[in-house]
């Protein structure tokens, strides 16, 4: 498959609206909104993600096939923009992957710093502007605590913010996010009438649409995109094989065992980011790390059964 390229027309259209150098803009503003853009960042929305899985029906009466649908959402969202961007394989702007520290930053910080506020990799569309109003206005349209309309009202606020950051960080143009929203809303829009809140039949959609941004990723010789794509196939096959295997149920999890299960699941995806394992490699360390959050709260249980049947034999 070849990789589509932007007639001229479509190039001009692209870059209009684009912000002005960074410089106009103050290091203090550039900051707040490097942290703001971190609401639509993936590692953001995977820990989000988790810990509403695990301490949503406890905490804010959420149910876990409502988060885990979510979850299997995002997926989805990840291996749309990943197909997306490898077919188009637009640039971001120029300087998206250069910023300089604001002078009062700790040395220590900077690194970090402009990795959060550079962007790499293609441009068009968004995966923040798709990521945010996928799993934002999932949660919108699959939770039911508090007012509809204030629901919308919120993830409507976080999708503008998210937005509004890529464009003063000077990593996207506006089309790439304006069409970034579009594709979520229309992703929504279709999917979550099919899977409701069925997660088996979410994770099903996300292995499919991963699957096809793999093809269309290696086609075009895009290796960071086909692995990203294979990642986002793994974790949709570990959720899907997880969803079969274990019973999906609310119930308690104690902090203590989801600080064990968050620690795991985040060395291992840093470990997979750092150590850059081969395609397969990163596929199952993804599977694992999906598996891990949704079996979790069924392991908690049946240590709390074992630990039940174990104190009444001592009784005995």
């Amino acid at each position: 498959m070849p990789t589509a390229t932007l007639p001229p027309a479509a190039a001009t259209v692209r870059t209009f609206g684009a912000l002005g150098p960074l410089a106009e803009l103050s290091d203090a503003v550039v900051f707040v909104f490097a942290l703001v853009t971190q609401l639509g960042d993936p590692w953001f929305l995977f820990v989000g993600l988790a810990l509403l899985y695990w301490f949503g029906p406890e905490r804010l009466g959420v149910s876990r096939r409502t988060g885990a649908t979510v979850l299997a959402l995002a997926l989805g969202a990840l291996a749309l923009t990943v197909g997306l961007k490898s077919f188009f394989a637009s640039p971001r702007p120029p300087g998206a992957g250069r910023i300089v520290p604001p002078t009062w930053l700790p040395a220590s910080i900077a690194p970090a710093y402009a990795s959060l506020a550079t962007g790499d990799g293609f441009g068009f569309p968004s995966g923040h502007a798709v990521g945010t109003t996928v799993v934002y206005g999932g949660c919108a349209t699959l939770l039911r605590g508090g007012a509809r309309d204030r629901r919308w009202l919120a993830a409507g606020a976080v999708v503008v913010l998210v937005g509004l950051s890529r464009l003063v960080l000077g990593v996207h143009y506006p089309i790439d996010v304006v069409v970034g929203v579009l594709v979520g809303a229309t992703f929504l829009a279709g999917v979550v009438p099919i899977v409701r809140r069925r997660p088996d039949r979410a994770f099903a959609v996300a292995a499919a649409l991963s699957l096809l941004a793999v093809g269309i990723a290696a086609a075009g010789g895009h290796a960071m995109e086909t692995k990203e794509a294979a990642a986002g196939f793994g974790g949709a096959l570990g959720g899907l094989a997880t969803c079969r295997a274990v019973e999906i149920r609310d119930g308690r999890l104690g902090a203590p065992l989801a600080l064990v299960g968050l620690a795991f699941a985040g060395g291992v995806s840093l470990g997979t980011y750092v150590l850059a394992p081969p395609v397969p490699v990163a596929a199952g360390a993804n599977a694992l790390v999906v598996a891990c959050v949704l079996a979790l709260p069924a392991l908690a249980a049946r240590l709390e059964k074992s630990e039940s049947g174990s104190a009444q034999n001592v009784s005995r």
